[in-house]
């Protein structure tokens, strides 16, 4: 029999290191003790302190390989779901062109602190942004401790979209409130979030009239890519995709009670049944996870999304920063 072969192309290369960042075994950014005076979970210039080395470890930490030792370096600068991001993104970083990791360098400015949570209580939050130096785009980050003995952690990360806004928090030595349940909200931010991944499966569901959230060009590009990927097949497999509401990650109610600002993770699922006897070849992105250098029946890839939202008091909610990993593969 004839044998062909067909290109699976890369679901989620776009933004395959965008999250990696790391430091050293040294403990950075320990919160402040408890004070008689409550006001922000840390002082304006220990924030910006913290925030300086954690960006400035995340510097040296991209080129770390992935194996023991920088995984080692991720688990001391990530936590939940950033953590599995991080280390896919480390197997993943010799697959990127050039053009790619110029695309995910950021600039050498310190980072800017937006917010930091109030009170003296923890979990404790604080809000960095970065910037991108080729597009110059910001990079918002939420970090978060549990407690007194454990050093602030990236919890998660992602480009904020083309012309998006993010609206004013309360000044760093007042302190922010932190998203909490979400009450007061347009959207229960777990509704929110749900709605939202269901919105994101190919085939395209039904569009929902009374959509708790804008159109947004993150979503409009998933749909995008996957259209291209299934018209890619030519009729000799199929492409299915599901997203479903992970982890509302945590976030930061914005001044005068106008909304909120809160960071999400979605898991996709992207499922490829090849129909014929051809057999499908994958992409780098692919093999680099799996090992596999062919596909004889079924591919399927595992993305984490990371998804900002503003979620006003009354209103849709608007994306305002998105970014997606590709974080586990299987294949047969």
């Amino acid at each position: 029999m004839n044998r062909h072969t067909r290109r699976l192309a890369g679901i989620a290369a776009a933004a395959a290191l965008s999250a990696m960042l790391s430091s050293c075994a040294a403990v950075a950014g320990v919160s402040d003790p408890p004070t008689a005076t409550v006001g922000g979970a840390v002082s304006g210039s220990r924030a910006s302190g913290i925030a300086a080395q954690v960006t400035t470890l995340a510097a040296r930490a991209t080129a770390a390989a992935s194996g023991a030792d920088g995984d080692a370096l991720r688990a001391a600068a990530f936590t939940g779901d950033a953590l599995t991001a991080a280390n896919a993104d480390a197997k993943l970083a010799a697959t990127l062109s050039q053009a790619q990791k110029d695309a995910l360098a950021l600039t050498s400015a310190a980072p800017v602190v937006l917010a930091v949570s109030n009170g003296l209580s923890y979990p404790r939050q604080m809000l960095v942004q970065t910037t991108r130096a080729k597009s110059g785009l910001p990079v918002l980050s939420l970090l978060t401790t549990p407690d007194s003995r454990t050093p602030f952690r990236i919890a998660a990360s992602a480009t904020m979209l083309p012309s998006a806004e993010v609206p004013s928090f309360d000044q760093l030595a007042q302190g922010a409130p932190l998203l909490g349940s979400g009450a007061g909200l347009a959207a229960p931010p777990q509704k929110l979030l749900a709605a939202y991944a269901s919105s994101l499966a190919f085939p395209a569901p039904a569009a929902d009239a009374n959509a708790p959230f804008e159109d947004d060009a993150s979503a409009a590009a998933v749909r995008k890519n996957a259209q291209a990927q299934s018209d890619g097949l030519s009729g000799s497999g199929t492409l299915t995709s599901q997203s479903s509401a992970k982890d509302v990650v945590g976030g930061f109610k914005v001044a005068d009670d106008r909304g909120a600002l809160v960071f999400t993770v979605i898991q996709r699922k992207d499922t490829i049944l090849n129909r014929t006897q051809a057999t499908i070849t994958p992409t780098a992105q692919f093999t680099a996870l799996t090992g596999l250098s062919n596909i004889k029946a079924e591919a399927t890839l595992d993305t984490l999304e990371f998804v900002v939202f503003v979620v006003p008091a009354s209103g849709q909610a608007r994306v305002v920063a998105a970014q997606e990993h590709l974080v586990a593969a299987t294949g047969t």
